[in-house]
């Protein structure tokens, strides 16, 4: 959104030339450029292992994978072309996305996407699960591979909604000069960035949270109850994967929050850049970490990352067979006692 001299009429926040960032706010801005550049190395790593090990090693393995693996598809493209993009953002300024019309907004709206996605895939993991454990006699009617693919593309269609709005006038995606980012613009219509914020963030959040609960106090009171040896061994199973998606549900959440609440707090944009900056890059770490909580939660994913790259061999406290054995054991023997 640019006229006819080169100057942006984004609203809000100064325009950064050339190196202008660092040199003003050396810190801030040299500690979230290394941050974002760990971040990509780091996700772009995990996310392609998740996939190679969802699509070959665990392709026959709970429908779940087909979540998850949708899960690091959408994280792939933040760790492999936004937290470039917002690095770029960070060196150059504003003033180079001016060159390339509607490249910014383009990156944006894929970035909103994205994020629908990944939440979405969060509340679709928690779900599934819920029905497993609280209604199992749902579950195989509900979650069939052909269903499972159909409710991912529904995610893709939500996002592409959202960025539609844009065009009848109902908020916006461009440059923003306080995060120094593509992305959504919150200060176009403030009720939409209300909307977004709500709908698309609070309330997937505690759907899920209600989800998790639920399983938790299902299952509570189902080991309670379970006297056979055998049979709580086969009940143990389906906690142990919830466990798992809870704790990147929790990696999410804790990742998100703090970016939901500043959208709806700063409406007459007064805060400073530099609280932008922090909690926006904090925000994008979470498509970096969710294979490292794959690998030290979840015993299938574990064994398939060992098999491809030996990760066993950097994270040695785990390769080690007493060990997992002990994990076992000791989840086994807490929700025995309770």
């Amino acid at each position: 959104m640019n006229i006819s001299d080169g100057s942006s009429i984004y609203p809000g926040g100064k325009v950064f030339g050339r190196f202008q960032f660092v040199q003003e706010s050396p810190g801030v801005a040299i500690g979230s450029i290394l941050v974002l550049t760990l971040a990509s190395i780091i996700g772009n790593f995990g996310n392609i292992l998740i996939l190679v090990a969802v699509f070959t090693t665990l392709k026959t393995k709970s429908l779940e994978f087909i979540f998850v693996g949708k899960l690091a598809v959408s994280d792939s493209f933040v760790t492999l072309v936004v937290n470039p993009i917002n690095i770029l953002g960070k060196l150059e300024g504003e003033k180079i996305f001016h060159s390339v019309a509607e490249f910014c907004r383009g990156i944006a709206c894929l970035c909103t996407i994205s994020c629908v996605n990944s939440l979405g895939s969060i509340v679709l993991m928690s779900f599934s699960r819920y029905v497993y454990i609280c209604h199992y006699n749902l579950y195989n009617k509900i979650f069939k591979k052909s269903t499972c693919f159909g409710m991912c593309f529904c995610l893709y269609m939500i996002g592409l909604m959202i960025i539609l709005l844009n065009f009848v006038g109902i908020g916006d995606h461009s440059f923003n000069r306080k995060s120094l980012e593509c992305i959504w613009d919150r200060l176009a219509t403030y009720y939409y960035t209300v909307f977004f914020t709500v709908i698309f963030v609070w309330t997937p959040l505690l759907v899920t949270a209600i989800f998790y609960v639920t399983i938790f106090l299902k299952f509570r009171g189902s080991v309670k109850r379970i006297a056979n040896a055998t049979r709580h061994a086969q009940q143990k199973r389906p906690l142990y994967l919830a466990k798992t998606l809870f704790l990147i549900y929790t990696a999410f959440a804790l990742c998100w929050i703090p970016y939901a609440i500043l959208q709806v707090a700063d409406h007459d944009d007064s805060f400073p850049l530099e609280i932008h900056v922090i909690i926006t890059t904090f925000a994008h770490l979470h498509p970096s970490f969710n294979w490292l909580v794959l690998y030290h939660t979840n015993l299938l994913f574990r064994n398939a990352f060992n098999k491809l790259v030996h990760l066993d061999r950097c994270f040695f406290i785990f390769s080690k067979t007493n060990r997992q054995i002990r994990d076992d054991l000791v989840i086994s023997t807490v929700v025995s006692h309770k």
